[in-house]
Order: structure tokens, then C-alpha cells, then sequence
């Protein structure tokens, strides 16, 4: 009976625990932090890593083509009707033009081998080498871009979920300034002091934010489901961004005068175009390759046996070998080795072009890039100025609102215009960030 308790008391302690909220790990992020995070278990930055490791294996199997190719062989033949054999005629007293037919050898054949080839002079297998090698290098440069673009995407989108919950928080802010309002309204009612369209106006401008407070509250979780998604966490993970939507020129770097010439030397596309071009023009020797002859050294050493019954220990296995030197010439195929030429060296062509047009592209976006940092640095500076006289006018509205001075209007007004002028500067922070977020990766600056 106190085994029964004591079983009985633990399934009940097991289906308390099991009953009770699981609280999930919440994920204290800084920027730095999601990046990191993204960096580890971002998919497309683990296929493009992969996709090195594979390139890697190429160079391995370029290489391979000019170590000896070692091939063992056995085989078993059993024979229906054995093997013919014809011999002249007078070696059987037939006539010169007649042929004596007979079969020879055993049923069972047996038969084993072991064949070496080493390639002595084969120009293909330098170049395919070659090509191998600046394929892994422009995947190292493919993975490093996909590196960039992650590292900005993420940052990006931690940028997008502050700027949501400084937006919830302007809101609620300026839904508490109307509350105010509305309270104070009321109580001029009471008064005597403000009309009953006053206080309605009031209460129907504070239920008219609230839809939009809800609206944002919203987007905060799409945002981080966004943000989740791009560093590779579970959608149940749930996250808690530790930074906020500040401005602070000295994080930004000023670029040197030869920006464009650094970030060409930076950006890890224009490094992988450059090395495909080289890649393309590797290929045409490659190609040109496949018309000079190939010389191999040969080897085979073989041994073979036949008999009627399956006693292996009677078999005789005479053992034959030889080496020698085995040379291909091509002398026509078909123009199948012309017309690739051809098409490698159209594909070096647009290489080139690709190169040339990445290269306008880079500069055009360094000018626009650095447009877009210096706008919204200007601007953040003017919106400061705003909210200050934007803040001096709206207590002076509602000080004269409230001494009957001013029309509710008027304290609408002012009121709108400082939550403009808030919107506005957060708005140029953000636009400050991301554009120096953008300008980092069109520099080349994403470590």
C-alpha cells in the first residue's frame, strides 16, 4: 500500500510539471548578437558554404587526372560449346583449301587482370587544374558576398523592428497627450469654461489613434518574425532587441577620397567576376588543349585458366604481363573541339562585359550611397531643431487652451505637429542607419 502512495504521489508530481506553462527562452539580442547569430545559422550562408566545400573537391578531382589510374578485373566465362580453333587442312590429311575445325579449351574460364595507366603528357590536365582553383576562389568570393548580403539583411531588419516599437511608443505617447487633453476637456466642461463639441472632438481624436496603436503593435511581431527568419531562428523563439533607434555621427567612418577605387577592391562580386573572367580565359587553353596528342604509360599484368571441372587447386594460372607507352593524336572531331573554343571565348567576352558593367554599377551606388547618409544626417539635425520649438509650442498651446486663450483647434494643431516632428526625426535616424548599413556593404566594409 506505500509502494501504491508513493507511485500514485510521483505520476501526480509528473502531471503537475507536465501541466505547467513551459516558459520559453527568450533571446536578449544587440545587433551584434543577431548577426552573429546569422552568421551561424543563416541557411543560405551554410549552402553557399557548402558550395566552397564542394568546390574544394573539384580542385581534388583535377588533380586526380594526372595521378595513375589502377584498375583490377576478373571475369568468369562458362562455355555452352567450347571455343573453335581452325587449322589448314593437311595437318589432317584434308586438302590445302580446306580448313580442320576444333574446339579447344575448357568449360569453365577464368580470367583476372590488373591495368595501370599514368598520364606521362596530357596539357588538359594542367589547365583543368587551374580552372578548378579559380573556380574554388571566385566560391570563396561567392560566400563572402552571400556573407555581406546576410550581415545587411539582418542588421536591416533589427533596424526595421526598432523603428516599430519607437513608432508604437510615439503613438502611445501621443495617445497619452490626447488623453490628457480629453480629461482636461472634461473637466473645463464641468466648469463651464469649454463646449460639449470640444469634449467630443477630444474623445473621438483619442479612439482614432487607437486602431493605429494596435496596427503597430502588429507589425512589431511581423517584423521580429523577419528578423527570425533571417538569422535562422525557430518562429517560437522569442527575441528582445537590447539596442535602440539612436543617432550617432561618430559611429559612421567617412569614406576616403578614392571611395570608388576601395570599394572596388573591396566588394567580393567584383573580385568573383574578375576571377571568372581569368576562369573563362583558362577555359579556352583548356579547350585548346583537347587538340595536342596524349602520352600515357600502360602496364597490364593478367593471368588466366580453363578447365572442365571447378578443382582450382589443379588450375594452371600462367601469368602474362607487359608495359608500354600509349599515345592519342586527335586528327577529327567532328569541329566539336573548334566550337567549344568558340563558346569559351564568347564566354570570356561577357565576362568582360559583366565586369565593366558591375564596375559602373559600383560607382553609381557609392555616389547614391553617400547621398543618402549625408541627406538623412541633414535632416536629423533640422527635425532637432523642430521638435524643440514643436514641444516649447505645444505646452504654450495647451497652457492657452486651458485659459480659454486658445480654441481646441489650435491645441490639434500644435499637438500634430510635434508628433510630426518626433516622426519625422526617428524617421531620418533610420533612414541615417540603413543608409549607412548599405553603404558598409557598397564599400566592401562588411566584415
Amino acid at each position: 500500500m506505500r509502494h501504491t502512495n508513493y507511485i500514485g504521489a510521483f505520476i501526480a508530481f509528473i502531471c503537475l510539471i507536465l501541466g505547467q506553462p513551459i516558459q520559453a527562452q527568450v533571446h536578449q539580442l544587440t545587433m551584434d548578437n543577431a548577426v552573429k547569430l546569422a552568421l551561424d545559422k543563416n541557411r543560405d550562408l551554410q549552402v553557399a558554404t557548402l558550395e566552397t566545400a564542394k568546390s574544394a573537391q573539384k580542385v581534388q578531382e583535377a588533380r586526380g587526372y594526372a595521378l595513375p589510374t589502377v584498375a583490377g578485373s576478373a571475369q568468369y566465362l562458362y562455355y555452352i560449346n567450347k571455343q573453335v580453333s581452325f587449322l589448314p587442312g593437311s595437318f589432317v590429311g584434308l586438302s590445302d583449301n580446306q580448313l580442320a575445325t576444333f574446339r579447344v579449351g575448357g568449360s569453365n574460364a577464368l580470367l583476372g587482370g590488373v591495368t595501370v595507366s599514368q598520364p606521362l603528357f596530357q596539357a588538359s590536365v594542367r589547365s583543368g587544374i587551374r580552372v578548378a582553383q579559380l573556380d574554388e576562389s571566385a566560391t570563396t568570393e561567392a560566400l563572402n558576398d552571400v556573407r555581406a548580403t546576410v550581415v545587411t539583411v539582418v542588421k536591416k531588419a533589427y533596424l526595421d523592428v526598432l523603428i516599430t516599437q519607437e513608432q508604437l511608443r510615439l503613438q502611445q505617447q501621443r495617445v497619452a497627450r490626447n488623453q490628457q487633453a480629453l480629461k482636461d476637456s472634461r473637466s473645463l466642461l464641468a466648469q463651464g469654461r469649454a463646449s460639449r463639441v470640444d469634449t467630443l472632438r477630444a474623445f473621438v481624436t483619442v479612439e482614432n489613434l487607437r486602431p493605429t496603436v494596435i496596427q503597430l503593435t502588429n507589425r512589431i511581431g511581423i517584423t521580429k518574425t523577419i528578423l527570425k527568419r533571417t538569422m535562422g531562428l525557430d518562429e517560437l523563439e522569442i527575441i528582445d532587441l537590447q539596442d535602440s533607434l539612436r543617432y550617432d555621427e561618430a559611429l559612421f567612418s567617412s569614406p576616403g577620397s578614392d571611395a570608388f577605387l576601395d570599394a572596388v577592391q573591396a566588394r567580393p562580386e567584383v573580385r568573383r567576376l574578375e576571377l571568372i573572367e581569368k576562369l573563362n580565359r583558362e577555359q579556352i587553353v583548356l579547350q585548346a588543349a583537347e587538340k595536342q596528342p596524349k602520352l600515357s604509360a600502360i602496364g597490364l599484368v593478367q593471368s588466366q585458366s580453363q578447365a572442365n571441372n571447378f578443382q582450382l587447386g589443379d588450375y594452371k594460372w600462367p601469368v602474362s604481363s607487359f608495359v608500354g607507352l600509349q599515345v592519342n593524336v586527335p586528327i577529327f572531331t567532328g569541329f566539336r573541339t573548334n566550337s567549344r573554343i568558340q563558346q569559351a571565348q564568347i564566354t570570356r567576352r561577357q565576362s568582360e562585359t559583366q565586369v565593366a558593367n558591375l564596375k559602373a554599377i559600383v560607382r553609381a551606388e557609392v555616389k547614391i550611397g553617400l547621398a543618402n547618409v549625408e541627406e538623412a544626417r541633414l535632416r536629423i539635425e533640422t527635425q532637432h531643431q523642430t521638435i524643440t520649438v514643436a514641444e516649447l509650442g505645444y505646452r504654450i498651446t495647451s497652457d492657452r487652451w486651458k485659459q480659454g486663450i486658445s480654441s481646441r483647434l489650435d491645441l490639434s494643431d500644435a499637438e500634430l505637429s510635434l508628433t510630426q516632428a518626433k516622426s519625422n526625426y526617428l524617421q531620418a535616424v533610420y533612414d541615417f542607419l540603413t543608409a549607412t548599413v548599405d553603404l558598409d556593404k557598397v564599400l566592401g566594409r562588411v566584415k
